[in-house]
């Protein structure tokens, strides 16, 4: 069975859980919480793959390629697809401004409208960060107030199903493995940004050899 884009995590590892942790961990460091049964149970079902090659920042056809050649696919045929692939296809493209949006520009983490909820000490614990995310959520009882939460990564399919309810959202890692994502009411969208490409060594000499 070929891995497509849309496939959950949990599917991914239903063909071969060893291996495509070790894969994903090969891409990002932030899949190593999938060695963890509680929080794999938890993460598993509610990642697709190209949300994952969002958290790991990654291109998706890079994604596509590691985990295909992971479950033993052909090496020649999906660098032979890779090489069809066109030049955007081949770039991580970061669609989180680098700058604050306008609704959160002034914004100081300890002002009165935002809702500070800190996941770091679940991460430390190995434990699933959905129910204070939940009470963060329920919490916000007036038009402006702001959820800010601390996360040891970009959280993209949290960011996804918020923007699914209406919230912009807007993340920055302060330091590695820091990050602070701002969820608000967004007054109008903002643009995204095109970050350079990243290529990893095997990507680029499978990519060179097909060509």
């Amino acid at each position: 069975m070929r891995i497509t884009c849309d496939l959950k995590i949990k599917e991914v590892l239903a063909m071969n859980e060893e291996k495509m942790i070790m894969a994903l961990m090969w891409l990002a460091p932030e899949f190593e919480r999938l060695q963890y049964p509680k929080l794999r149970r938890a993460m598993a079902g509610r990642v697709s793959v190209s949300q994952a090659a969002r958290i790991a920042r990654v291109p998706l056809t890079e994604m596509l390629y590691v985990l295909n050649l992971a479950i033993g696919e052909d090496e020649v045929e999906l660098s032979k697809e890779l090489s069809l692939s066109g030049s955007d296809d081949l770039q991580y493209e970061d669609k989180n401004s680098p700058v604050k949006p306008m609704e959160i520009a002034t914004t100081n983490d300890d002002d009165p409208n935002v809702v500070f909820v800190d996941l770091m000490p679940q991460a430390d614990e190995k434990l699933d960060p959905m129910p204070a995310i939940a009470k963060g959520l329920v919490s916000l009882k007036r038009p402006g107030e702001i959820l800010l939460l601390r996360h040891p990564f970009d959280p993209i399919p949290l960011r996804d199903m918020f923007a699914r309810r209406g919230f912009g959202s807007w993340a920055e890692e302060r330091k590695l493995g820091d990050w602070f994502i701002y969820f608000y009411r967004p007054a109008l969208r903002t643009s995204a940004s095109a970050h350079p490409a990243i290529v990893r060594d095997v990507y680029a000499r499978a990519f060179a050899a097909a060509a």
